[in-house]
C-alpha cells in the first residue's frame, strides 16, 4: 500500500524553539505546533505505526501551522515513501566473512578488512546486531576518522533497525574527546565553554607567544606559527620529545630548538589563560582525564559496553592508549582496519598498532575480510604482486568477486609534458566512449606532479577538480613566485608588489604603504630608489629587506627576461628561506617551486609565460569558489587524498625511482609505506588502471637524464624471492619483461621512449 505524508510548510518566527511534532496515525499527518523548526540542512526522519521511514532533506522548510506569508494558505506537501529494501534478516546482506565478525560473541576482535571488501556495511551490521541484543546505543561507542563515515554509518544503522539509534556515541576521536571535554573541562583548569582553535588561529596565537617569549633578536629568521604548529602537533600526537621530532622531521630548525621549547611553553600557558585548545589538545586532555582521574576512566569504561573502531591502522599514539583506557571493564573492543593502508605516518599514525594488536589483546579473534567488490580481477593481481614484498604485514590476498576485463597498461612516455598529453587524450576517448568523467581520477604522489596535466586538461576544456589543495597556480607560494616576475616585468604591477613586499622582515602593512607611494612619487624609477636618500626613510629592517629586493631584481633585469632563471634567482635566495620557516609543509612546497620552474623551461621570455597562466586561470573550467562546478569532472588528487574512494579509470602518474617511491621517503627507511601507498592508488581502479612512466626527466646540474622505473613496476613483474635477478633497471627491459609475463599491457606512447639518452 502506498503511504503518504502531508506536511503543512510555512514560516517560523522562533527559529530557536524545538518542539515534537504530534503525528496523526490515521491520516499519517504531520501536524507541527506553533514554533516548531526544523534545523536548516538538517535530515528529518519520521515513524509510523507501521515502521515505514520517510526522510525530507531540505535548507529551507520551516513547518509552521501559520499561513505563509505571501500567499494567505497554507501549503501542502506529499511525500512518496522511500522503499529501503532492508530484509527482516540482517544477515542476509553480508557474505559468509562479513556475517562472522557482524555477529561474533562478545570480547576483542581484530578484523582485516582489504580494499573493496566491504568493511563499512559489516562494521554498521554489527552496531546493528549489538542494539537488536539489547545493548542501549548510549552504551555502544563507534569512533571513526572522519564526521561523514560517522554520519554515514549511523544512517546506515538506523536504516537496519528501521528506527532511530538515540542516543549512539559516533564520531571522529576529536568529536567524542570535545564531547567528553565540555562534561569535566574544569577539572584540568579549563571552563566548560573553552574556544576550539582551527590551524589558522593556532598559527597566529604562537605568533603571539614567539613575541612574548622574546627569543626574537634582531634580524633573525624564526619559524612562522604554522610551520611551529606541525612541530607541536606532531609532539602532541606522538608523544615524543620535542627535539627528537626537531631532528627527525625538522632539521632546519634545529639551530634553534632551544627557543622553539621555549616558545611551546607560552604557547600552552597562553592557551589555558585565554580558556582554548588546539585540535591535538582534545586528545592530550581526554586521555590526561583518564589517566590523572580513575574515577572518571571508570565512568566511560563502565558505560561503553562495546568499543568500534574505524580505520585502526591510522591511529597515533594518543588514539591508540585511549582506547585502552576505555576498554578495561567489558572488554568488547572491535577493530577494523587494513594494514597494507596504512599510509599516514607522516601524521603520527603508526601502522605497529595493529600490527601488534593481537600482542596487546592476546585474547583477541583474528578476522579476515579479502573478497574485493570493487576491481577487476587483473587489477588486484598487481596490487597483491605489489604489497607481497613487504615484510610487516598480515599475509592476505584480494580475491575478486568480478570477472575479468582490461589489462593494465603501462604508459611509455618520453617526458612530462608528454605524460599530461596522453592522459587528456585518453580521458576524452573515454568519455567519447560513454564513461562519466566523474568516474575518471588522476593520482600523484605529491601535488606538484599535477601541474602538466592541469594545463593539458584546461588546453582541452575539460572540466577537473583538485582534490589534493587548490589549483597548482594558486598556491599561495606559487603566486609569490610570479609576483616576483610580474615585478620584474612591469614594476608598476602594485598587486605584486603588495604581494611579495610583506614576505620580507620589517615590512608590514604601512611600510608596504610607504614603499608603494615612494614608487609612485619617484614614477618607478628602481635606480632611485635603491638610493640612499629613499632608503634612509625606512627603519633599519625595512631598508634591508627593500634593499635585497631591489638588488635581486637589478640582477633579473639582467638575465634577458628567461623565466626559468628569474624564478631560480627569486627562490635560491631569501624566498627559500621564507618557504622553509613559514610553513609545516615546506618539503612539499619546494618540491612544487622546482617543478614551476622546470616548467617555465619551455617558454623563452617572462612575457609568453604570464600571458599563458593568466589565459589559463581565465578558460579553467572549474573554478575554485564555483558553488556548483560542472556536473562532471575528472578529479585529480594526491594518493593520500583518494583513501577511500573509487573511480572506473584511474590513471597514476610518473611511475619512476625518486618520484614513487618518493626519495625523501626512501632515504628515510619508509619505503614499506611507500610501498602501501601504491597499493592504496591501485585499488581505487575498479576497471581500467593505467600506470604512467616518463622515459627522462630534467636534472639539476647534468640536463636530461634517463629515468629509471620505480621498483614497484618491476615488484609486479617479478615474484620476491627471484626480484634481484632482474636485468638492468631500464624502460627498454621492463617493456621487454613486460611482453613475457601479460600481467601489464605496454602502450608505447613514443617509440623514443625506449632509446637511452644518449641514442637521441
Amino acid at each position: 500500500m502506498d503511504k503518504k505524508f502531508i506536511l503543512h510548510l510555512g514560516y517560523t518566527t522562533h527559529p530557536k524553539k524545538t518542539r515534537r511534532a504530534e503525528t496523526n496515525k490515521n491520516a499519517h499527518e504531520v501536524k507541527p505546533k506553533r514554533g516548531t523548526y526544523f534545523p536548516v540542512h538538517s535530515s528529518l526522519s519520521l515513524l509510523c505505526d507501521t515502521q515505514v521511514v520517510y526522510t525530507l532533506q531540505s535548507s529551507n522548510i520551516r513547518p509552521l501551522t501559520s499561513p505563509c506569508p505571501k500567499s494567505g494558505h497554507v501549503k501542502q506537501y506529499s511525500l512518496d515513501s522511500i522503499d529501503f529494501d532492508v530484509p527482516s534478516d540482517l544477515s542476509q546482506q553480508l557474505n559468509e566473512q562479513q556475517r562472522e565478525v557482524a555477529f561474533a560473541p562478545d570480547g576483542q576482535l581484530l578484523v582485516i578488512a582489504g580494499a573493496g571488501s566491504g568493511k563499512t556495511r559489516t562494521l554498521t551490521h554489527r552496531v546493528a546486531h549489538l542494539v537488536e541484543k539489547g545493548v542501549p546505543p548510549d552504551h555502544i561507542l563507534l569512533c571513526t576518522f572522519t564526521n561523514k563515515a560517522a554520519r554515514e554509518m549511523v544512517e546506515r544503522v538506523e536504516r537496519l533497525l528501521r528506527r532511530s539509534t538515540g542516543n549512539l556515541w559516533a564520531g571522529t576521536f576529536h568529536h567524542v574527546g570535545n564531547r567528553i571535554l565540555r562534561k569535566h573541562a574544569e577539572l584540568l583548569d579549563f571552563s566548560p565553554n573553552f574556544t576550539i582553535l582551527d590551524r589558522e588561529d593556532s598559527g597566529q596565537l604562537i605568533d603571539d607567544a614567539v613575541r612574548e617569549s622574546g627569543v626574537l633578536q634582531g634580524n633573525m629568521r624564526f619559524p612562522k606559527g604554522r610551520a611551529l604548529n606541525g612541530v607541536f602537533g606532531l609532539t602532541r600526537s606522538t608523544g615524543r620529545d620535542m627535539h627528537d621530532i626537531i631532528i627527525d622531521h625538522f632539521p632546519k630548525f634545529e639551530p634553534v630548538a632551544v627557543e622553539i621549547t621555549e616558545v611551546w611553553s607560552y604557547y600552552q600557558k597562553r592557551k589555558k589563560r585565554l580558556n582554548m585548545m588546539d585540535f591535538d589538545d582534545l586528545l592530550f586532555h581526554w586521555l590526561q582525564l583518564l589517566k590523572e582521574f580513575p574515577e572518571i576512566r571508570q565512568r566511560y569504561a563502565e558505560q561503553f559496553e562495546h568499543i568500534l573502531v574505524d580505520e585502526y591502522q591510522d591511529t597515533n599514539p594518543l588514539q591508540a592508549e585511549i582506547i585502552d583506557h576505555l576498554c578495561t571493564f567489558h572488554n568488547n573492543l572491535t577493530v577494523v582496519g587494513d594494514d597494507a593502508q596504512s599510509i599516514y605516518g607522516f601524521r603520527g599514525a603508526d601502522c605497529r598498532h595493529i600490527l601488534e594488536f593481537p600482542e596487546r589483546y592476546p585474547k583477541c579473534q583474528l578476522f579476515y575480510l579479502d573478497k574485493n567488490y570493487r576491481s577487476r580481477p587483473e587489477i588486484l593481481t598487481i596490487s597483491n604482486r605489489v604489497i607481497a614484498h613487504n615484510e610487516f604485514q598480515f599475509d592476505k590476498e584480494l580475491k575478486a568477486t568480478r570477472p575479468s576485463g582490461m589489462t593494465p597498461a603501462i604508459a611509455v612516455i618520453k617526458n612530462a609534458r608528454q605524460e599530461a598529453d596522453f592522459v587528456a587524450q585518453r580521458i576524452k576517448e573515454l568519455r567519447e566512449d560513454g564513461m562519466s568523467l566523474d568516474e575518471i581520477a588522476v593520482l600523484y604522489r605529491i601535488h606538484s606532479h599535477s601541474l602538466e596535466v592541469q594545463v593539458a586538461l584546461q588546453h582541452r576544456a575539460i572540466p577537473f577538480i583538485v582534490r589534493s589543495g587548490v589549483r597548482f597556480f594558486e598556491r599561495a607560494h606559487i603566486k609569490d613566485m610570479i609576483a616576483f616576475l610580474r615585478i620584474n616585468h612591469n614594476p608598476k604591477d602594485e598587486l605584486s608588489w603588495r604581494r611579495i613586499l610583506p614576505l620580507f622582515p620589517g615590512i608590514g602593512k604601512a611600510t608596504v604603504d610607504k614603499i608603494w607611494k615612494a614608487l609612485e612619487t619617484h614614477a618607478f624609477d628602481l635606480d632611485i630608489m635603491r638610493g640612499k636618500e629613499v632608503l634612509n626613510t625606512f627603519t633599519k629592517n625595512a631598508r634591508r629587506s627593500l634593499q635585497w629586493l631591489l638588488r635581486l631584481l637589478e640582477e633579473a633585469q639582467e638575465l634577458n627576461q628567461q623565466p626559468t632563471d628569474i624564478l631560480q634567482l627569486f627562490y635560491g635566495q631569501e624566498y627559500k628561506d621564507y618557504v622553509e620557516h613559514t610553513y609545516d609543509d615546506s618539503t612539499q612546497r619546494a618540491e612544487e617551486i622546482e617543478q614551476l620552474i622546470l616548467f617555465a623551461e619551455e617558454y623563452e621570455t617572462s612575457r609568453q609565460f604570464l600571458d599563458e597562466m593568466t589565459l589559463l586561470n581565465e578558460a579553467s573550467p572549474v573554478d575554485q569558489d564555483d558553488e556548483q562546478p560542472p556536473e562532471e569532472s575528472v578529479v585529480l588528487t594526491t594518493v593520500h587524498q583518494a583513501k577511500g574512494l573509487e573511480w572506473k579509470a584511474v590513471f597514476i602518474l610518473d611511475l619512476a625511482e625518486g618520484s614513487f617511491p618518493f626519495f625523501m621517503s626512501v632515504e628515510e627507511d619508509n619505503l614499506e609505506e611507500e610501498r602501501r601507498l601504491f597499493y592504496v592508488a591501485s585499488t581505487r581502479a575498479k576497471d581500467q588502471l593505467y600506470l604512467c612512466l616518463r622515459s627522462i626527466y630534467p636534472h639539476k646540474r647534468y640536463g636530461w637524464r634517463n629515468t629509471r622505473p620505480s621498483r614497484f613496476l618491476w615488484e609486479i613483474l617479478m615474484p620476491r624471492d627471484v626480484l634481484h635477478e632482474r636485468p638492468d633497471n631500464t624502460i627498454k627491459n621492463l617493456i621487454e619483461e613486460a611482453n613475457a609475463d601479460e600481467l601489464l599491457e605496454p602502450w608505447i606512447v613514443d617509440e623514443s621512449a625506449l632509446l637511452n639518452i644518449d641514442d637521441f
